[in-house]
């Protein structure tokens, strides 16, 4: 009965780290889910003869492009994190059993 339950705990856990757009099953993620970046992108010049206008807008697109960099990046690193936590449950449920 009790390797049951870990077997279901294991094959849940292998159920839900498959790539796809719609998970079935539990979350301890609040109802809004995981949180947008904050990364604001920026608008075209409209003028883009106006050559003070396009080097903002480049300044603008590079500064864009480092923070969703940073944000999947960080979103990487959750991941892994939530990974461990998921395997040293595993592992201490293996123990105990």
């Amino acid at each position: 009965m009790k390797y049951s339950k870990i077997l279901s705990v294991i094959g849940l856990l292998a159920i839900s780290t498959s790539a796809s757009a719609y998970v079935v099953g539990g979350s301890n993620l609040d109802f809004l889910g995981y949180p947008k970046p904050e990364c604001m992108k920026p608008t075209k010049p409209y003028d883009l003869s106006n050559e003070y206008a396009v080097m903002d807008y480049n300044s603008d697109i590079k500064q864009y492009i480092q923070c969703v960099k940073t944000y999947i990046e960080n979103a990487d690193n959750d991941i892994e994190r939530i990974q461990e936590a998921a395997n040293d449950l595993i592992k201490e449920a293996k123990r105990d059993y």
